[in-house]
């Protein structure tokens, strides 16, 4: 099954990256943004072995679609 997830990435004060999904409290570190993401997708898939699908996907839905918005301020 797949899930569409919003993820935010934003660069560390320390150096690097994180990416971050708050529809599944998940976050993830990187030295790239594309690493941090691959990061996020590798320990949401540990999230599921230990406390399985239905507990990490308990807010989203595989039919769940995901924008992008801007606003202006």
């Amino acid at each position: 099954m797949k899930y569409k997830l919003p993820v935010i990435i934003v660069q560390s004060e320390e150096g690097g990256y994180i990416a971050r999904c708050e529809e599944v409290r998940g976050t993830a570190t990187g030295d790239t943004p594309d690493e941090a993401v691959n990061n996020l997708r590798e320990a949401i898939k540990e999230m599921i072995k230990e406390f399985g699908e239905g507990a990490v996907f308990q807010d989203v839905t595989p039919e769940s679609e995901v924008q992008v918005i801007e606003v202006a301020i």
